[in-house]
């Protein structure tokens, strides 16, 4: 009979361009250091509605910046590598943030989320929404949010 030390632990890691993307990945290679069976799966999602889409399922006109973006994530890929030991691995979708991200978490069996937060507030929450939250609600598993150290001192 196997320990639960001794089992596959699957880290589904939420990154996008912004600088919360390395708070979260390093958050992330810290927590798996101590587990030598961990495997890191990191996700980048390409925001597209159904409407930008081409007859073929890809946007259209978004070529560059979807190799951008994908050039981003295999960056990240490489240097979580270089921050822990466990199993890295990239994932590239395009669609919905919070829709992809459940979906692959759920394909993967997940045993953790870590996502980052860009604390929008008033308007700009409104018009973008929360994907950080949306997830919070409907994962099928613990949800780790990062977010910046802002202590006031009192």
């Amino acid at each position: 009979m196997s320990s639960p030390s001794d089992e596959p632990q699957t880290f589904l890691v939420a990154v996008d361009g912004s600088a919360a993307a390395e708070r979260v990945i390093a958050m992330a290679a810290r927590i798996t250091r101590s587990m030598p069976r961990a495997m890191l799966h990191l996700v980048h999602v390409f925001r597209t509605s159904r409407l930008d889409r081409g007859r073929l399922g890809t946007p259209s006109g978004n070529a560059d910046l979807i190799e951008d973006a994908k050039e981003q994530l295999q960056y990240h890929v490489r240097a979580t590598r270089k921050q822990c030991r466990a199993e890295v691995t990239g994932h590239f979708a395009l669609g919905e943030p919070a829709a992809e991200i459940l979906h692959l978490c759920e394909s993967l069996d997940a045993d953790l989320l870590v996502v980052g937060t860009h604390d929008y507030v008033g308007f700009e929450r409104f018009l973008l929404g929360s994907v950080a939250e949306n997830l919070m609600r409907k994962a099928g598993c613990p949800v780790l949010v990062v977010r910046e150290k802002t202590h006031r001192s009192a």
